[in-house]
């Protein structure tokens, strides 16, 4: 009796292991599938290392591409407003165009927990450019530690071409689970801060500044509400400002050049992304 009932038992795991071999490998499939996330986002003004490049609402769309840790992604940015209409430019114009091709992926260790690798290479064409300002190339890279409270993250921009400018940002964010489980929350509030180290180069091109330096202060607040599986709503507001002096002045004349004040930028948005 024992036997049969050993026998019995036998079968039946191997019939529902059996059963779940074409699950598993369905799944095991569906994961290998590349993933694909399409982006717009709104914001009210254009900040590059704390000083607008537009002053007035522009449209990012988005389209990116991913399979085990790389990414292949197309931005298009666009105006909202006849803001150039001196260089010839409507409402709506595209005005730049990134093409992306990056790779990132998490290591876990003992200590640290999980650490985010990342970087990708960037080619940039700006349509209101002129001559070699038209396109720019870049490489950017980042390390992070996803698991400590503050989430440490440390970027970093070298410019390929043109002004050969370098860019360093130190960040500290951390999410807060408003709605939902802590580790998928249906709403959360992601709060950061962020301070960049630019050199010469970058220092001289935008505020005169030929030296290294600490530049743009910014601090963020973003909401994330995931509306379904595949689609999140993320509105946010930033506050940047040169708390240098020594590149604050010349800061305000790049914002306004006819006087000398509203080096802080308040800017904010609304992003949202359908991913499947």
């Amino acid at each position: 009796m024992k036997k049969t009932i050993a026998a019995t038992a036998l079968c039946a795991a191997s019939l529902a292991a059996f059963a779940d071999e074409p699950a598993a490998a369905s799944l095991e499939e569906e994961s290998n599938l590349p993933g694909v996330t399409l982006g717009a986002d709104y914001c009210s003004r254009q900040i590059t290392r704390g000083l607008p490049d537009n002053t007035d609402g522009i449209v990012t769309l988005s389209a990116a591409l991913e399979w085990a840790g790389f990414k292949a992604e197309v931005d298009g940015l666009f105006n909202t407003t006849d803001v150039a209409e001196e260089d010839g430019f409507d409402a709506w114009d595209n005005t730049e165009i990134d093409y992306v091709l990056g790779y990132s992926r998490s290591v876990d260790t003992d200590a640290l927990g999980a650490i985010e690798l990342g970087g990708d290479y960037t080619y940039e064409y700006d349509q209101g450019g002129n001559g070699d300002d038209d396109h720019c190339q870049y490489l950017h890279a980042s390390v992070g530690l996803a698991d400590v409270f503050l989430s440490p993250t440390l970027e970093a921009e070298w410019m390929l071409d043109s002004i050969h400018g370098q860019a360093y940002t130190f960040s500290l964010s951390h999410t807060f689970a408003l709605v939902g489980d802590e580790e998928d929350p249906d709403l959360a509030l992601t709060l950061s801060a962020a301070q960049t180290l630019a050199n010469n180069k970058y220092n001289a091109d935008d505020l005169g500044c030929d030296c290294w330096g600490f530049r743009d202060t910014t601090l963020t607040a973003e909401l994330e509400w995931a509306a379904s599986e595949f689609l999140s709503v993320k509105p946010y507001i930033s506050y940047s400002d040169h708390l240098n002096g020594h590149f604050r002045h010349p800061a305000h004349y790049v914002v306004d050049e006819e006087t000398s004040h509203h080096v802080a930028q308040l800017y904010g948005g609304v992003a949202v992304e359908l991913s499947f």
